[in-house]
């Protein structure tokens, strides 16, 4: 069976913390949930593959054969996950900007991706 390998295109985390900070060049993607004293604060990643080589995969490579698809996450730092969790991926109908943001930024970039907004702060929100 031959493999296949797409890097992503594009990726980026956003956090309900910081609902307008950009982290498009961190070199980590986070998904968490946490709680502190007044609410749940969480992050999400978004990544974005390339139709193109998605559809050349799925033309010119797999046909009409079976396959399976497989999205590889790796560990950089865990606390308090369970060894059974699920990760739960969702598609994006809808453009964004990964922005040029890292999470150590001070002050924070908020030219690209964000909690709020999909292009930069204060445009592009989100559709609700």
């Amino acid at each position: 069976m031959a493999v296949y390998k797409l890097f992503p295109e594009k990726d980026s985390t956003i956090y309900s913390e910081f609902p307008y900070m950009n982290t498009g060049l961190d070199e980590i993607i986070e998904a968490s949930t946490f709680y502190n004293t007044i609410s749940p604060e969480v992050s999400r990643y978004l990544i974005k593959f390339s139709q193109t080589e998605i559809d050349d995969v799925l033309d010119n490579k797999v046909g009409s054969n079976s396959f399976q698809v497989n999205l590889r996450n790796y560990i950089a730092n865990i606390t308090g996950l369970n060894s059974d969790t699920t990760l739960e991926i969702y598609p994006i109908s809808g453009s964004w900007n990964m922005g040029t943001g890292r999470y150590s930024n001070d002050p924070i970039t908020t030219n690209g991706v964000s909690w709020k907004s999909r292009l930069s702060s204060g445009s592009g929100d989100w559709p609700t």
